[in-house]
């Protein structure tokens, strides 16, 4: 019943995003079309979503004008129809439109997100109230933008996405835009909420990263930095009591014939450490060498195994990344101002999070999970039916997906289901409490 209830609840777009949500937004960022504007900004809007479709659409402002032009059958403004857009249009408007409104626009569809994904526990490490994966990537931009968004590499410019992965919801929760240079672990992620996973890799590392999460109640898994030598406090396995007081360089003949390790250690290997934390340690040999991770997770049924299969789960951002860089083409941002960036960026966001939502009312249609569909394959369908209806939407706007929104679901829900089940999918049950 509860699942009728929502599919119903979700059936019309405008129940996901509805003209007065826009406008609302519009009037909330102070966002407003000059007189005789030339190219309005709810059609901006969709633009710049719908340039996230082809990868060619961003490769210069001028590909961009062209973009639009092919597209829009029907633009108008005080009943004449526009035959023409200057680079000088659209470069006004990338640079005056605030790109807090795209933001505004991807946490409300966000949040009607949650609560599909809420309607019907579809979720996998129950275990946790949320787990994310927390990961950074750079994009090369204009050398213009150099003093804006400064590179590793002289001469050069770049920005560097840091990224909150929600493994649950498969979405991004928290987006942070920084120049190429700045360093990953000035990437503020932890929050006070308790009971959250965190899986981050060694640039994330610090010891008050770890004492963050601790103190928040939450836990953590992280690959064993390499100058990391820790010191042994404590073994659940008494042929492995010998260990005791020894460093794990001390070890290495004891390892010799095992295939696992699981103990406790102290991290610090300072007189007064500051970190005095007792951290759980665990070893597995995979093709001849031995690796190692560390976690505040001491629960007998979380195997050495089991957290490296944890710990693997991190590699959905690496996919995410790949997803919006490729997919939705972040790769190809041209534009030469921060605002226009952002722009750019949030657009992808927009498209994915949309994206996401059709694939999870499909997946509540075919009563499986959402980790049952392919997002590549599900994207391709929505493409193709979405650039067949360009220019009605930009006619018409929500009215438009309306008409057509439920039939999308549909068609995803027969076209967008992964040929192999996913490997999280497989581990729903292996993490239930």
């Amino acid at each position: 019943m509860e699942t009728m209830s929502i599919e119903k609840k979700y059936e019309h777009f405008q129940d996901i995003l509805s003209e007065a949500d826009l406008h609302a937004l519009f009037e909330k960022f102070n966002v407003k079309d000059e007189r005789e504007r030339k190219l309005p900004v709810v059609k901006f809007f969709w633009l710049m979503v719908f340039s996230a479709l082809e990868s060619s659409a961003r490769g210069s402002l001028l590909m961009l004008i062209g973009f639009y032009l092919g597209a829009i059958a029907s633009l108008f403004t005080s009943g004449r129809r526009i035959t023409s857009l200057s680079k000088n249009a659209l470069s006004k408007r990338l640079c005056q439109t605030p790109w807090y409104l795209f933001r505004g626009i991807y946490l409300h569809l966000l949040e009607t997100y949650r609560d599909i994904m809420n309607a019907k526990d579809l979720m996998f490490l129950n275990r946790f109230k949320d787990a994310f994966a927390i990961d950074g990537s750079v994009i090369a931009l204009c050398k213009r933008v150099e003093s804006i968004f400064k590179s590793v590499h002289k001469g050069k410019a770049s920005l560097k996405l840091n990224a909150k992965l929600s493994l649950k919801l498969n979405v991004l929760t928290k987006l942070q835009v920084s120049n190429g240079k700045r360093h990953d672990s000035q990437f503020k992620f932890v929050t006070a909420d308790s009971d959250i996973l965190y899986l981050c890799d060694l640039g994330y590392w610090s010891f008050t990263l770890l004492q963050r999460i601790i103190d928040a109640g939450s836990f953590f898994v992280l690959r064993l930095k390499s100058c990391c030598d820790p010191r042994i406090t404590a073994t659940t396995d008494p042929h492995c009591s010998h260990l005791i007081g020894k460093h794990l360089s001390e070890v290495t003949a004891f390892l010799n014939g095992q295939s696992t390790l699981d103990v406790t250690v102290q991290l610090s290997s300072a007189k007064k450490p500051r970190f005095r934390e007792n951290i759980r340690l665990v070893g597995l040999v995979h093709e001849g060498q031995w690796h190692f991770y560390i976690t505040n997770i001491f629960e007998a049924a979380f195997t050495p195994d089991l957290v490296y299969q944890l710990y693997a789960l991190r590699w959905q951002v690496e996919l995410y990344f790949d997803v919006i860089k490729n997919f939705l083409n972040l790769k190809h941002i041209i534009s030469q101002t921060k605002n226009g960036i952002m722009i750019e960026i949030y657009s992808a966001l927009i498209l994915h999070v949309l994206t996401q939502i059709i694939i999870a009312l499909a997946a509540q249609q075919q009563g499986v999970s959402i980790h049952d569909f392919s997002f590549q394959r599900s994207f391709k369908v929505i493409k193709g039916f979405l650039l067949a209806n360009f220019s009605r939407i930009l006619q018409s706007g929500v009215k438009a997906f309306a008409q057509f929104f439920q039939t999308l679901v549909n068609v995803v829900a027969r076209m967008g289901l992964s040929p192999k089940k996913l490997h999280i999918s497989q581990m729903k049950t292996n993490f239930s409490p």
